[in-house]
């Protein structure tokens, strides 16, 4: 949350002194143009309102085209978490048909596993965290896989082998999936050219107000918070270890509950 205000306020001052520069550079070359004729300042005047109104509608266009990006991205790692929480429900409940002692010990290993995915994305921007529980994740459906073949060999377990493998294969298919996910992001060119295009427009804003000789900080300035806070919000989506913005975990944590309680029960007579 830090690291995401100290860039709104950047964005938000670097666009308040882009204008800043644009005024005093047109006022600069106004004065020097004092023996010009007034009707010509009031038409230059008007033509860079023309230039500024087109520069603020493509960047509101421009904005929406950026944020839409990183909107699907967010949404498709939301979909991501419930889709594998859902798989994860179904492999656990498949296991239950499964004889024991393969039953218990794949309830204690997929309570274990449940535990490990959600440390994972808690684990922010600490890369080499992130890759030991990568590491530990792989290690866990090993066993799974191990455990889920023994015990579909059996008697008791063989009518059940296509429906218990499946969705084991399903839910670390999604595994793969999150992870690929998280990876994705909004081409960094689209992120500069925004921020290029934002800092020229408020140079145009601050070069258009000059013909006036008046800044008027208070609207312009709220006008450039705004458009730090949506490119803020856009880089936000496109971070989800470190922004603010976070997928929600509540599937997943639904689910560790759900399979720690079932691997805590005793075993079912036979």
């Amino acid at each position: 949350m830090g690291a995401t205000l100290l860039g709104w306020l950047l964005l938000t001052a670097v666009l308040v002194l882009a204008a800043e520069l644009g005024y005093r550079l047109h006022s600069r070359s106004l004065s020097r143009e004092r023996g010009k004729d007034e009707s010509e300042t009031g038409e230059a005047g008007s033509g860079s309102g023309y230039v500024l109104s087109a520069a603020l509608g493509l960047m509101g266009l421009l904005i929406a085209f950026v944020f839409s990006m990183a909107n699907d991205r967010y949404v498709e790692r939301r979909q991501l978490v419930l889709a594998e929480a859902n798989a994860i429900s179904t492999a656990v409940l498949r296991y239950q048909l499964m004889p024991e002692p393969h039953r218990s010990e794949l309830l204690r290993t997929m309570a274990q596993y449940v535990k490990v995915r959600l440390a994972f994305y808690d684990l922010g921007a600490d890369m080499e965290r992130v890759d030991e529980a990568e590491a530990r994740a792989e290690a866990m459906q090993a066993k799974i896989w191990r455990e889920v073949n023994a015990a579909v060999r059996t008697p008791q377990g063989a009518p059940y082998a296509m429906g218990v493998m499946m969705p084991t294969n399903d839910m670390f298919n999604l595994e793969t999936s999150r992870r690929a996910a998280l990876e994705e992001r909004v081409p960094p060119r689209a992120l500069h050219v925004l921020v290029i295009f934002a800092v020229v427009t408020a140079a145009i804003m601050g070069h258009g107000l000059a013909h006036g000789r008046r800044r008027h900080l208070v609207s312009t300035c709220g006008l450039f918070v705004l458009v730090a806070l949506a490119i803020s919000l856009i880089i936000d989506l496109d971070n989800p270890r470190v922004g603010s913005v976070r997928v929600p975990q509540t599937p997943m944590e639904n689910v560790a509950r759900d399979v720690e309680a079932l691997a805590a029960a005793p075993s079912p007579s036979p």
